[in-house]
């Protein structure tokens, strides 16, 4: 009895606490980096296509058709990404449904971060326009009063 209490109290003790943070704190960077880093990139081009654009550059492939260069480019910056988070989620066996599945939610992560910056973005620059336009009638209003 002696033996099997010292066993499973130093099996007890050698375990050290996890820091169950340490791979979202790592995870979490990356895929902010590289929502930044595509969005800072091609503003221009999320901007003036539809929300659906990102999905096809995301994913690499497209229904109909080819992907446009910068889809291909977009691409080109998020596969690295998703493969690293895939490594570091350290997932041993594996079905390739399960597999599929993961690598789904990573893209789908990516594809909703990006549209949630492009959608914030065009709000802000609908509330400025706004607020220049309001400012624009607020002058248009005044009138002087007196002389100089």
């Amino acid at each position: 009895m002696k033996i099997l209490k010292e066993y499973f109290l130093e099996r007890i003790s050698r375990k050290e606490p996890e820091d169950i943070m340490r791979i979202a704190n790592t995870i979490g960077p990356l895929l902010d980096g590289v929502v930044n880093d595509i969005f800072m990139t091609y503003r221009m081009e999320l901007l003036s296509e539809p929300i659906t654009y990102i999905v096809p550059a995301i994913w690499g492939a497209k229904k109909e058709g080819e992907l446009t260069p910068v889809q291909k480019d977009i691409n080109l910056r998020a596969v690295p990404i998703i493969n690293k988070v895939f490594a570091l989620l350290q997932i041993k066996k594996i079905d390739p449904d399960q597999e599929f599945a993961l690598y789904f939610l990573i893209r789908g992560i990516i594809i909703a971060k990006i549209t949630f910056m492009i959608e914030a973005f065009k709000g802000r620059l609908s509330e400025r326009s706004m607020d220049e336009q309001s400012l624009k009638e607020a002058l248009m209003r005044f009138k002087p009063h007196g002389s100089a």
